[in-house]
């Protein structure tokens, strides 16, 4: 017995020993080969430095969101990966509260960016909104603070050779710099990253002009060999504000990793999605984490030489009201508010707290990105408030506004139940830049005819189903349109607000005077090319001559000063509210009940009646009548040439 122990225990041992270098060598690959990395993410967000109010699904309201609690929850993560972790965001840092109005004077976006800590960032179509040189100005006033700033990568950005207003942005971006890509290290792993901008994004881009964005794949493909074959990295991420969609032909980044192999990781911007899950398309992880600093997206990879990137976690952390704030970036959004009091909202004798107005219940918005089309009570508020502020800005000189008109492309938030301070009302309004050189959209004063004013509805009808940016709320209109009709001629009836306040049919070649912001004139081009050229307008002014310059047609606000002070929309919608009587007492004024629910002023009566189908008709329709019933003729003398043919070969 005692002879089999020692040689079983003898065997044991030697097997132990032979085997020593091999299980050591296992031990130590790992430790060369596999490594493990966090990626922490961002996209979209449109500087909100503050948190945002949004509704709960039970009821009641929460708060979410905030650069401290997220810079919080940022260094949260960061302990429990020391040396490990990458912070990143993919785009649109800008555009969205007072905040962005410092822009190109302070940079606070990349600065607070920066004072979070991290690593690398692209840009998105809204940063763009203050041109080319407003964007060169925001990198040489964060360049000029002396301060660690983020690595800005930009990939598929193009320059034109001469045309000066892209020169100041050409000159930044090689000073910043910003560069095509860039190569961090952590964990002992060589990452490469760059930076796209969508198809999607770069339509929606206008300012940007005259920058143009080149094909996301053919770049991708240049890109990605330059990273793997001169820069020997092992993983590529791409921040890419591109976006997915639920349409797998209209998802741009899965077709980008389905047609570019070698990224490795894509941070999915522009699109504002939340994905709860990755992506995966082939050996690419697709990630999003939604908008305006609501989560914090952690995607915990592993990496190994022959495998290549893992998912080895991915969990979006809600920056929600119970985490504590940085004490330190809490201060920094303090400061940057009083700026912004000083520099932007003492024109207009606001303040970025100062309440204005109250609430009794939410309205539905329909912010970018909706799906359902219809009119709203947000809508038809902020339409009302431009004729308001029209009548108000004008005074004795008014004239009357028959028709306001804004697209839900540019309401980007909504008001809840509750106090409604002067952050709140430029939230809603957010976007643009004035001809002034100030943030805002100022609003416009066009005339178009009756029957340019039915074809600019067609826009509701026919290309709002298709871009839902493109849908718009209306003001002194009532319209019904059969959306089974033919594109482009679906208006069925249309009714104007005269100056008595009576609504009256509209008369073809009557002039009316239209209000609009300047998006919206300018989206009047867009109508043109999306309809191929069916519906064109020809916008007057005043005296009835096609408007040349929109600068010659803005709203004075201040018509005893030199020049033109222009009327922003978020100041006339800032000056409707305020003009509501309180109702209850408390020294507010309330919103109206009216615009609890749509009004009826957009109204859908789908019928495939013939009769339905072809009244009141126009061109378009007879046209397209015409056209199939010569087709159907044709193909009939086919037939019947055909029919006669094999008849008489048949006979033979």
């Amino acid at each position: 017995m005692k002879r089999r122990v020692v040689w079983i225990g003898s065997a044991v041992w030697l097997f132990f020993f032979s085997f020593l270098p091999m299980v050591s060598a296992a031990v130590n690959l790992p430790a060369n080969d596999r490594k493990n990395l966090t990626i922490l993410f961002t996209h979209d967000l449109h500087s909100h430095f503050l948190p945002d109010r949004i509704p709960r699904p039970s009821g009641g309201h929460e708060t979410q969101g905030g650069y401290a609690r997220l810079a919080y929850r940022i260094e949260q993560e960061r302990a429990k990966a020391p040396g490990r972790t990458l912070l990143v965001d993919a785009g649109d840092i800008a555009m969205g509260t007072l905040f962005h109005t410092n822009f190109r004077e302070e940079a606070s976006e990349l600065r607070l960016m920066a004072k979070m800590g991290y690593d690398a960032a692209t840009l998105g179509n809204h940063d763009y909104e203050f041109l080319p040189a407003g964007l060169a100005a925001m990198l040489h006033s964060a360049r000029a603070r002396g301060e660690r700033l983020p690595a800005l990568v930009a990939s598929n950005a193009v320059f034109t050779a001469d045309d000066p207003r892209d020169a100041p942005l050409k000159a930044a971006f090689r000073e910043f710099p910003v560069k095509e890509y860039a190569v961090l290290e952590r964990n002992g792993l060589k990452i490469g990253l760059f930076g796209l901008m969508g198809r999607d994004a770069a339509e929606d881009s206008p300012y940007a002009v005259p920058v143009t964005f080149a094909d996301i794949t053919e770049r991708s493909r240049v890109v990605v060999d330059l990273l793997r074959n001169r820069e020997k990295v092992d993983l590529i991420v791409c921040l890419s504000h591109v976006g997915t969609h639920p349409m797998k032909s209209r998802s741009e980044d899965e077709i980008l990793a389905r047609d570019v192999s070698g990224i490795d990781v894509i941070i999915s911007g522009h699109t504002h999605t939340v994905l709860p899950e990755p992506i995966l398309v082939g050996k690419t992880i697709i990630v999003s984490a939604g908008c305006f600093g609501a989560n914090l997206g952690v995607l915990e990879l592993n990496w190994s030489r022959d495998a290549g990137a893992r998912v080895a976690a991915y969990r979006l952390e809600k920056i929600s009201s119970d985490l504590p704030e940085d004490p330190k970036i809490a201060r920094e959004i303090e400061t940057y508010k009083g700026i912004l009091d000083r520099r932007y909202l003492a024109a207009t004798g606001n303040r970025h707290d100062e309440v204005i107005a109250e609430s009794a219940f939410d309205l539905p918005s329909p912010a970018y990105g909706q799906t359902a089309l219809t009119e709203t009570g947000l809508g038809n508020l902020i339409a009302d408030a431009y004729r308001f502020a029209v009548r108000r800005a004008e005074g004795k000189d008014y004239r009357h506004i028959h028709i306001a008109v804004t697209f839900d492309g540019i309401i980007r938030d909504t008001f809840l139940a509750g106090k409604i301070a002067v952050a709140d009302v430029f939230k809603i309004l957010a976007l643009g830049l004035g001809m002034d050189d100030r943030a805002g959209y100022p609003l416009l004063a066009l005339c178009l005819t009756g029957t340019e004013v039915r074809n600019l509805l067609e826009v509701q009808t026919t290309i709002a189903p298709m871009k839902h940016d493109a849908q718009f709320q209306v003001s002194g209109l009532r319209f019904t349109y059969n959306p089974r009709r033919i594109p482009f001629d679906r208006v069925l009836s249309v009714e104007v607000q005269e100056e008595d306040g009576g609504y009256r049919p509209i008369v073809a070649d009557k002039i009316y005077r239209v209000c609009v912001n300047a998006y919206a004139a300018k989206m009047l081009g867009f109508v043109r090319k999306a309809s191929h050229g069916l519906i064109r307008f020809a916008p007057k002014n005043a005296g009835g001559n096609p408007v040349a310059d929109w600068k010659a047609v803005r709203i004075d606000d201040a018509a005893d000063k030199a020049g033109i002070q222009e009327l922003k929309e978020w100041v006339a919608l800032a000056r409707y509210l305020s003009s509501f009587p309180d109702r209850n007492g408390n020294g507010i004024p309330d919103i109206p009940e009216s615009y609890r629910a749509p009004e009826g002023r957009s109204t859908a009566q789908p019928s495939w009646n013939p009769v339905n189908l072809l009244r009141g008709a126009g061109w378009i329709t007879w046209g397209v009548l015409a056209a199939t019933l010569i087709v159907l003729i044709l193909l009939a003398l086919i037939l019947w040439r055909v029919i006669r043919l094999v008849r008489r070969r048949a006979g033979r």
